[in-house]
């Protein structure tokens, strides 16, 4: 079973986490303190480390994790409220920032992408079917910048990006589907974002006819019968991201 460690002192964060997890089958072993979840990592092997900003200390313990034998490996996760401690934590060593507040919802969409690189640590890699699509997002003062996507649900989606994206505001989200005459759109949020340029998203609202047209397609992907899969399924490239 994959196992993760989380240090944050939030309780209702941590049940959040957890029974999110415990859904993708991964243990979560949770401490409130720097030192202790330093002395978990140095007994044990962890396939994920999370973080809660607000814990002193927590960046210190995810670059921490890459000197321990046990979690050199491990993926590493921050989860962040406040949009200036991005930055630093990208620059100690973190592969994945998961954006507060941790609603179930958001929760479980971030979540899955993370399962996906912890299994990927664990396996040495595996296949996946891929998705390239072009598509355009609009913030701020950026009208139609130029995206990639790399995998797509009807809840939302694993994007390239060149440019670090905004982590509190609306996103607007445009995508031509293949062999569709009219885009899907959508109103977005990033969920997480990765050192790479991969970022995930979650659909907030989306016109009737474009849901009615991601689903049909969607469902056009699938298979007559097909083999039941894991809950790594919905993000399927976001595996690339340590997603």
């Amino acid at each position: 079973m994959l196992s993760a460690l989380l240090l944050c002192g939030e309780d209702a964060t941590v049940r959040t986490v957890t029974r999110v997890f415990k859904d993708l089958g991964v243990d979560v072993d949770a401490c409130v303190d720097q030192k202790n979840a330093i002395r978990k990592m140095t007994a044990k092997k962890f396939d994920a480390i999370i973080a809660d900003d607000e814990i002193h200390g927590a960046t210190h313990t995810l670059e921490a994790a890459l000197d321990l034998p046990l979690c050199r490996k491990s993926v590493r996760i921050i989860l962040a409220g406040e949009p200036d401690s991005v930055g630093l934590a990208f620059q100690r060593g973190t592969q994945l920032v998961l954006y507060k507040p941790l609603s179930p919802e958001r929760v479980r969409h971030g979540l899955r992408a993370v399962r996906n690189l912890m299994a990927q640590e664990r396996r040495g890699g595996f296949k996946r079917v891929r998705v390239e699509i072009q598509a355009k997002l609009s913030y701020g003062k950026f009208s139609g910048k130029p995206i990639t996507v790399e995998d797509l649900s009807d809840s939302g989606a694993a994007i390239r990006s060149e440019n670090q994206l905004p982590t509190a505001a609306r996103l607007g989200f445009e995508c031509m589907l293949p062999n569709s005459r009219e885009p899907i759109k959508a109103k977005a949020e990033v969920v997480w974002q990765d050192t790479r340029g991969g970022v995930g998203i979650r659909f907030l609202d989306m016109p009737a006819l474009s849901r009615k047209r991601l689903v049909e397609w969607l469902t056009s992907q699938i298979s007559p019968d097909p083999t039941p899969e894991s809950d790594e399924a919905p993000i399927k490239s976001a595996a690339k991201a340590g997603a």
